[in-house]
């Protein structure tokens, strides 16, 4: 029996990545790694092992991973740099400790410049674990999310890219990819993904057909993009703007188009609605 780990569960991330996996195996070979007395309840209710440990507490992290023998390793959501270096060293030495034979580390563009992601990336280069590093590209939901919510009130979408692209990627297809990555053991370890090019005017003209009505963009300051204001002088500078086949490699499938992400994000919005309203009657 092959036992996976999976970290980050009750992010989107870790979360997407845990969908797909308990799509090939059972999940009672599948453990969680969660902090909370809470967070282990729900999973072990839906027949998981649920590990509560922290990546600050080596101790934790050594009993957790004991046995395991491949793991999904989401990054922390620490924004402290410094903390976030020394937390992810501190998974690493604990699956070294442990035997773990595989490690898959999310990372991310341009990770190189970030303290957090080099340090996990070091880690494994130096471990001795065999190991998959995807660095993930930014998500395209976060920008479709924020996308609806002004076409569904004014009919307009806005942005400071200057008709620059973006080359982002599916949070379903990065957990999908992260899954297979555990599961097959590719020969590569380095994976740079994302998803397929598109503009903002791509974004409106998807909206438009997703909800049936016209749809379009204008550009702004970056001021008026509000907590998106620090991603668009480099979206003009052509930062994320470059493709790569690697994420269709892993899929062994094209990844989604900007179309794909907005056309299930409207239609889980006009669900999550239709559910409330049912409610409201309900009551």
């Amino acid at each position: 029996m092959t036992i996976f780990l999976v970290t980050g569960v009750t992010g989107n991330l870790g979360g997407a990545a845990l969908h797909s996996l308990l799509v090939s195996i059972p999940a009672s070979d599948v453990r969680v790694l969660v902090r909370t007395e809470r967070a282990a309840a729900q999973f072990e209710a839906r027949g998981l092992t649920a590990c509560i440990a922290h990546y600050s507490d080596s101790a934790s992290l050594d009993a957790a991973l004991t046995g395991v023998d491949r793991v999904i390793f989401v990054s922390s959501p620490v924004l402290d740099p410094s903390v976030r270096a020394v937390q992810h060293r501190a998974v690493v030495d604990s699956a070294v400790t442990a035997g773990v034979r595989h490690m898959v580390y999310t990372s991310g563009m341009g990770a190189r410049h970030d303290p957090g992601h080099s340090a996990a990336e070091d880690a494994l280069a130096a471990s001795g674990i065999h190991h998959a590093i995807l660095r993930n590209g930014l998500y395209t939901d976060a920008f479709a999310d924020r996308a609806i919510a002004q076409a569904s009130t004014s009919g307009v979408i806005t942005s400071a890219s200057d008709g620059q692209g973006l080359a982002t990627a599916a949070i379903s297809d990065l957990g999908e990819a992260a899954a297979t990555a555990a599961l097959t053991m590719p020969t590569r370890s380095l994976w740079e993904l994302r998803g397929p090019r598109w503009t903002f005017d791509d974004m409106a003209a998807g909206l438009t057909v997703a909800l049936e009505r016209p749809v379009t963009h204008r550009e702004v300051s970056d001021a008026e993009t509000g907590p998106f204001a620090v991603l668009f002088p480099p979206i003009r500078h052509g930062a994320f703007d470059s493709e790569s086949p690697d994420l269709a490699e892993l899929l062994g499938r094209a990844p989604a188009t900007i179309l794909d992400v907005v056309t299930r994000l409207v239609k889980r919005v006009e669900s999550d609605r239709g559910g409330e309203e049912e409610s409201g009657r309900a009551r």
